[in-house]
């Protein structure tokens, strides 16, 4: 059932402890519904945190950690996740929170504070992006397009159609503002000579060049990016790898392994 905007605008201030702007001859002392606002935040922020931690407890399997936990890192975690609500959001917060204390260092202070600025639908994006990735080594690169030199001269680029998959370049704009996607246009090493391996979430491939002076397009995530596209649960998408095939036509072989 939807809301009408003031029906939703009165739900959210009763939620926020500001149901004196609801009542036009609201006589109570204003000081006090600061207080009741300002206990509501505190009760809010406590519920977001225990939730978090329960969810990471949950998926705990108890494994021996050599290094101990910072625990300042530990501080700063929690200042940061104590004001996500959203229970997807509140998920990826409690997989860092595992990983770390599996992984100490797995995670920056850094990553957090982006990661908590995040909104849902930036996250959905950044997911689209993690799925399109090809993971080489540590590092991910969104591949955007084919770059071929011809022999007598001139080049050519073959554009993968990104925007049929959610991922349109207004997308990569916005990852690039919040600092998950560098905003370089890079380009492989010659496939013929030099195959790259990679990996999509568990499944590993290699693409290797039919001929000479056949590059990969990309853009790299960045540091951060790297860093949250582990949370990431990626897996190959047959549609969009059935595109990518075709965008590489005779000039790429891709191999799954």
């Amino acid at each position: 059932m939807g809301y009408s905007p003031t029906d939703r605008l009165r739900q959210l201030a009763q939620q926020q402890g500001l149901e004196g702007a609801l009542n036009s001859d609201e006589k109570g002392n204003p000081l006090d519904r600061a207080r009741h606002r300002a206990a509501i935040g505190v009760t809010r922020r406590q519920k977001n945190l225990e939730a978090i931690i329960r969810r990471a407890l949950g998926q705990s399997d108890d494994s021996t950690v050599v290094d101990d936990v910072d625990g300042d890192w530990f501080y700063h975690f929690s200042r940061l996740s104590e004001n996500i609500g959203s229970p997807r959001m509140q998920g990826l917060w409690a997989n860092i929170l595992l990983r770390e204390l599996e992984n100490p260092g797995s995670f920056s202070r850094r990553a957090l504070e982006v990661l908590e600025k995040l909104s849902v639908k930036e996250t959905g994006l950044f997911a689209k992006a993690v799925n399109m990735a090809l993971q080489v080594g540590q590092e991910y690169r969104l591949v955007i397009g084919i770059y071929r030199r011809h022999t007598l001269g001139g080049s050519q680029t073959r554009l993968l159609p990104l925007g049929q998959f959610g991922l349109p370049y207004s997308a990569l704009a916005t990852l690039m503002e919040i600092g998950l996607l560098q905003s370089s246009e890079l380009l492989s090493a010659d496939l013929k000579l030099s195959p790259l391996h990679f990996n999509v979430g568990s499944h590993k491939g290699v693409l290797s060049g039919g001929r000479r002076k056949v590059h990969l397009t990309y853009y790299r995530f960045s540091s951060v990016g790297d860093e949250l596209a582990r949370l990431m649960s990626a897996e190959p998408d047959n549609k969009f790898e059935g595109e990518f095939k075709k965008a590489l036509a005779a000039d790429v072989q891709l191999q799954w392994q």
